[in-house]
């Protein structure tokens, strides 16, 4: 039903690049909401989206451990002040990430990410953030439309939390970082905000 409204975008596209995005973004859709639409429960949904982060965590960035991350603020003595989960099982689930986003970025999937852990909340929040992220408009259709599944980013970032050991809450944002007028909003950033960390 959603297919005249994509090809509506081929023709607004443009370069080449632009025009892989819109196609890799019907594709997207369709095929997650094919996959939802094969689950009955919420649980069902969010095991496939561990397995499949897993999957492209482990394809992409098999080795890949603590080492491989950094935070993008200096670091504070009492910044995990308070947190009763493993640390550095946690940062070995993020640089697996931080090494899968890189290649993702090199592949031209996404664009500029951060991968942050803010001092001032002591451990208990992490935040991500994918910029030029490809899928996000078969993502935000698929969120208007109240289909439970999540995207790529999403499922990743899911296994990595797995790998640290660390249950959280997850709140989800479109983000347009170029402006704040709704006439022009035009969505690229996907941030994810990963909340109460604790050990699961």
């Amino acid at each position: 039903l959603v297919r005249p409204s994509f090809e509506r975008t081929l023709t607004n596209a443009v370069d080449d690049d632009d025009r892989k995005r819109k196609k890799h973004n019907f594709a997207m859709y369709a095929r997650m909401r094919a996959i939802n639409n094969s689950f009955n429960s919420a649980s069902s949904i969010r095991n496939f989206q561990l397995e499949w982060g897993k999957t492209i965590l482990s394809d992409l960035a098999p080795n890949a451990n603590r080492r491989d991350y950094s935070s993008p603020f200096p670091e504070i003595k009492d910044e995990f002040e308070d947190y009763d989960y493993d640390k550095d099982l946690l940062l070995d689930g993020l640089g697996q990430l931080k090494v899968s986003l890189d290649k993702l970025k090199a592949a031209g999937v996404i664009g500029y990410f951060e991968i942050s852990i803010p001092y001032d909340d002591y451990g208990s929040v992490v935040t991500v953030a994918l910029d030029d992220y490809t899928p996000i408009g078969a993502e935000m259709l698929l969120a208007e439309q109240s289909v439970a599944i999540g995207g790529p980013g999403q499922a990743m970032v899911r296994a990595a939390m797995d790998k640290g050991g660390v249950a959280y809450g997850l709140d989800q944002f479109y983000l347009d970082p170029s402006t704040t007028k709704q006439s022009e909003y035009n969505p690229s950033q996907l941030l994810l905000s990963l909340n109460n960390l604790r050990k699961k």
